[in-house]
């Protein structure tokens, strides 16, 4: 009766996976989900059962975790950090408890609790992959309808309009480059004749060439015997005399260019140029007014014959009150106070702007008289200074206002 008993007992227990006859350590999990983990599911490492889960139940604090007892027969140690993950053992959903290793010097002891760790199920782990193509498909979905939107908006009735319009030019202009091809054809045609004998003319102009070519070759050899015939040290000799009045021209303009000489002074001083201009303008109405009257400069005396006296000019120029003369300066492209020591203590110094320049007179009068008076004390200081006249605040040229303060 006992041994029966016993068998039964031992039966029992091997069909749950109990070997009562085997030595265990018993650790301790607790879990807040066991996904379907039963009593007796199998217990791994590293692919080789090492145990089974002998319990599952609650924990006594009410907290609604699960506690579950593992019971491990292989005598090989866990270190401390080993956890035990409940895993899909196949597709359909069978779970096993894996025991994942720690790499502590130190061991886990009977009754120990070791960490936990539940693997993602299938639906989960798919979830995962499929969440960021759902994303990605959602975003295309977006940008497809935008695309939509924008493609409705673009073709509207204005634009299907205009789309057919542009169909319409398209074959319009199909056929007028068809009608232009005909057209070539039809002139191509009529031209024929007229090509074939510019061909021919070509052709005739070619053997002309390779016939005259024994001429050309007699021309080229002639001018081959005349740079023979040149002397290579006269044309050396010839060079060099060229270099050397090349240089001389070169120092000549040089020095043009730098104002040195009178020529330099005169190619690049703008106010000994005016200066010039309005010294033969001065010249040339003194010999006009000479010759118009010539009592003015020359006088005959009654006792002494023949001697003639040299006197000065009376005045003879009216005030004119559209015209007004004055001493002219200088110009500048900086602009300079009047109170410079450049105008020399001048008095009745303005200022004119003309464009980038700035112009500087010492006087001005309506009266030539007074206005030649003026100029003679400032040509002490400034020997470039000159007249010039204005009508109605216009410049115009000094023998016109003379011309007409005469009148």
């Amino acid at each position: 009766m006992a041994i029966g008993f016993t068998v039964l007992v031992w039966g029992i227990n091997f069909l749950k996976g109990r070997d009562i006859f085997r030595t265990e350590k018993v650790y301790v999990a607790r879990y807040k989900n066991v996904g379907g983990l039963e009593a007796s599911t199998v217990v791994q490492l590293n692919g080789l059962k090492i145990g089974y889960v002998r319990e599952i139940y609650f924990a006594e604090d009410m907290s609604g975790d699960l506690i579950v007892k593992i019971a491990v027969f292989n005598k090989f140690p866990l270190p401390i950090g080993t956890t035990a993950e409940i895993a899909n053992s196949d597709l359909l959903g069978s779970k096993i408890v894996n025991l994942n290793l720690g790499k502590s010097a130190e061991f886990y002891q009977h009754n120990d609790t070791i960490k936990t760790k539940i693997e993602s199920d299938l639906m989960s782990q798919v979830t995962e992959q499929i969440a960021p193509i759902k994303a990605k498909a959602e975003r295309l979905i977006v940008s497809l309808d935008s695309i939509v939107s924008g493609v409705a908006l673009m073709l509207n009735s204005e634009s299907r309009r205009n789309i057919n319009k542009s169909i319409e030019q398209i074959s319009m202009t199909m056929e007028n480059l068809e009608q232009i091809s005909k057209d070539l054809g039809t002139v191509v045609s009529s031209q024929k004749a007229n090509l074939s004998s510019t061909i021919i003319n070509f052709k005739d102009l070619a053997e002309n060439l390779n016939n005259d070519s024994k001429a050309l070759g007699i021309i080229l050899g002639n001018f081959s015997m005349i740079s023979d015939s040149i002397n290579p040290s006269e044309l050396k000799s010839t060079l060099t005399h060229l270099n050397r009045s090349v240089s001389g021209l070169e120092t000549i303009v040089s020095n043009i260019n730098s104002s040195n000489g009178t020529l330099g002074h005169l190619m690049n001083d703008s106010i000994l140029y005016e200066n010039l201009a309005e010294s033969s303008n001065n010249l040339n109405q003194l010999l006009v007014d000479l010759k118009r009257n010539p009592h003015r400069y020359l006088k005959v005396s009654a006792i002494d014959f023949g001697r003639e006296v040299y006197l000065a000019p009376a005045a003879s120029y009216k005030i004119v009150e559209s015209i007004d003369f004055k001493v002219f300066l200088f110009s500048s492209t900086v602009q300079l106070p009047l109170e410079s020591s450049v105008f020399q203590g001048i008095k009745d110094v303005s200022e004119v702007i003309d464009g980038s320049k700035y112009l500087y007179f010492a006087g001005e009068d309506k009266s030539y008289d007074k206005i030649r008076m003026i100029l003679n004390k400032v040509q002490l200081s400034f020997p470039q200074a000159s007249l010039q006249a204005y009508e109605n605040k216009e410049e115009i040229s000094l023998k016109k206002a003379l011309k007409i303060c005469s009148k």
